[in-house]
């Protein structure tokens, strides 16, 4: 064999192990991705020990250092995650894929939000996210930008955080998914039992939707994501029992979370239960236990290093930032340079054409301006009208629904039933002055007088209903109860009424109102729902506003559709309670029953 032959041979050899390699690498790429998806980390660490990055391309080297991040999230290393992910976006953003980019934006926003004190701006990521959420309009990626927004204003504005979660549960609806209404419903628990609402109540009911929902997914074939969120339900629901002062069922749900066998973020999560069980059992004076958490806590924390782990951020996040300005300002270098020529010859010309395009733009937009200000304040005006208008016309109409239903009362109960009286007095006068009775007449005596008798009491009864329980001594809650017991049909229909914190009388007029509401909402059911069962939650908070809860086992509805024909009405009970200063929430899925909840202050 030659020289060159074997020369020849060897190059051969060299290109085929070459080929060998790359193949075997982008191999244990997949593998390790396969089982990351199966959440077996372990496994994930051996397969990266093996795996030799100087053969990948860029897309697979991006895709490398985002497998490593979603490893070092799951250790709660906060640091080495933020720091793959960077690595990992710039080079998905240096092949152009757009898609990943967005996807790694959202992730270090949840991975900042976590953070205690994180002194990174998250803003950024967010708002880059925010431009491709908006672009695709899709309502998965919408769900996902509405709660890592309800997040971010979840410490500083809690109210605002509640109305982006209850976005991301719209956009949600329309793909289905019940492990992320599981996240949703958490974040507004949460969000309820939160120091500037607080309404724990409602945080609870918001916690047992999701351990609904858990229960029915149990065989979901990602357990390790199920089982994580049982922890956190459970965790949540026992805080919001400990800010009830209902320290058993607290501690209850705080053991059930305890012994959820974790593996995702396993030191921070128990970290911070074993905080609040230090806490509870400091409120209970039962020292020992408090001190011994205290100790569990303590060891969790220093393992997690959080505070060494934040100035690394830190300086991760200064060096992206410095290289990407960088890099801007020698993109602006060369396009100036670029430019500079064609700027100069064409600078004369540009001052004359610009002066000119100034002064009739100017002209224009000023004229356009002053129109659309004045149309503008026309709309509003014309909208401000028909408001009052409609709200006047919805008072009107049910303060004559009122004095009619009295009307008809009083009538009933002083010309009928006088008449009625006089009636009954006359025909047993007659019986007394007949000597003689035949037996057959004697019972025809008898049973018209128990006709007359049973009118009488009927009359009466109609008569009665003008007050329904609400202007008379008893109240709101006897009134609303009273109505229950009337509308529930014997084996077709059960109307529970559940009383909260109703410890004293509101103001009459409302207590009629709100009582009207009740009303119509479960006539509603009655006709439309075909539901077995109805709930009724009055629930007064701290003496300043009362929650209603309707919530029905029906058929549903679409919100969108629904056209209300008789009564009030859905629309007029809204705009009554906004008149008021409340808020009212239809949440109603086809099949799946219904939700009305009524808030407004006393």
């Amino acid at each position: 064999m030659t020289l060159k032959k074997i020369k020849i041979f060897f190059i051969k050899a060299a290109l085929l192990l070459s080929v060998a390699f790359t193949y075997s690498q982008s191999n244990a790429l997949k593998k390790l991705e396969l089982q990351i998806k199966k959440q077996d980390f372990e496994q994930a660490k051996i397969i990266n020990e093996k795996i030799n990055t100087k053969k990948f391309n860029a897309f697979e080297l991006a895709q490398y250092n985002y497998l490593l991040a979603i490893i070092n999230v799951q250790e709660n290393k906060d640091d080495l995650a933020f720091n793959h992910y960077i690595e990992s976006k710039k080079l998905f953003k240096s092949i152009d894929s757009v898609d990943k980019v967005a996807k790694i934006n959202i992730e270090i926003v949840s991975l900042l939000l976590a953070i205690n004190r994180n002194k990174v701006d998250y803003k950024k990521f967010l708002k880059e996210y925010n431009d491709y959420a908006e672009e695709k309009k899709d309502p998965k990626i919408l769900t996902e930008f509405y709660i890592q927004i309800g997040k971010s204003f979840y410490d500083t504005i809690p109210k605002m955080a509640l109305e982006y979660f209850k976005k991301a549960e719209k956009e949600n609806l329309k793909t289905n998914d019940e492990i992320t209404q599981v996240r949703i419903l958490q974040n507004i628990g949460a969000t309820f039992s939160h120091d500037r609402i607080n309404k724990i109540d409602s945080a609870l009911y918001s916690y047992q939707k999701a351990l609904k929902i858990l229960n029915k997914n149990k065989k979901n074939s990602n357990q390790q994501k199920i089982t994580g969120f049982f922890f956190n339900i459970y965790t949540n629901t026992g805080l919001a029992y400990s800010k009830k002062k209902d320290f058993e069922k607290a501690l209850y749900y705080f053991n059930k979370a305890d012994s959820i066998p974790l593996k995702d973020y396993l030191n921070k999560n128990k970290e911070i239960l074993y905080g609040y069980l230090s806490d509870l059992y400091k409120e209970k004076g039962d020292y020992i236990k408090c001190i011994e958490y205290i100790e569990k806590q303590k060891v969790l924390t220093n393992t997690l290093n959080e505070n060494e782990q934040k100035i690394s951020i830190t300086e991760i996040d200064t060096k992206y930032k410095t290289e990407e300005t960088k890099l801007q300002n020698l993109t602006l270098k060369n396009k100036l340079q670029t430019n500079k020529i064609i700027l100069f010859i064409g600078l004369a010309l540009l001052l004359i054409i610009t002066t000119i395009g100034v002064l009739a733009y100017k002209n224009v937009s000023k004229k356009k301006t002053i129109a659309e200000q004045e149309k503008l304040i026309q709309t509003q005006k014309l909208e401000t009208s028909l408001k009052e208008q409609e709200l006047h016309e919805i008072d009107i109409m049910l303060e004559s629904q009122e004095k009619e239903r009295q009307r008809i009362a009083n009538e009933l109960h002083d010309n009928l039933g006088s008449l009625l009286a006089t009636l009954k007095f006359n025909f047993q006068n007659l019986k007394r002055q007949k000597e003689v009775v035949e037996d057959k007449e004697n019972q025809l005596f008898d049973k018209t007088d128990s006709l007359i008798d049973e009118a009488y009491q009927e009359v009466r009864n109609i008569s009665h209903l003008k007050n329904l329980g609400v202007i008379g001594s008893h109240g709101l809650e006897i009134a609303v109860k009273k109505m229950a017991e009337k509308m529930s049909i014997l084996k077709k229909l059960t109307i529970n009424v559940i009383p909260f914190g109703l410890n004293e009388r509101l103001e009459n007029q409302k207590e009629i109102t709100i009582f009207r509401m009740i009303q119509e909402l479960c006539t509603n059911i009655i006709k439309h729902s075909h539901a077995t069962e109805v709930n009724i939650y009055l629930t007064q908070h701290n003496k300043t506003d009362i929650n209603v809860i309707i919530e029905d086992n029906g058929r549903g509805f679409d919100i969108k559709t629904i056209v209300s024909k008789d009564g009030i009405g859905l629309k007029s009970i809204e705009k009554k309670v906004e008149q008021m200063g409340g808020t009212f929430t239809i949440d109603s899925v086809i099949n799946k029953g219904t939700t009305i909840i009524i808030d407004l202050p006393i």
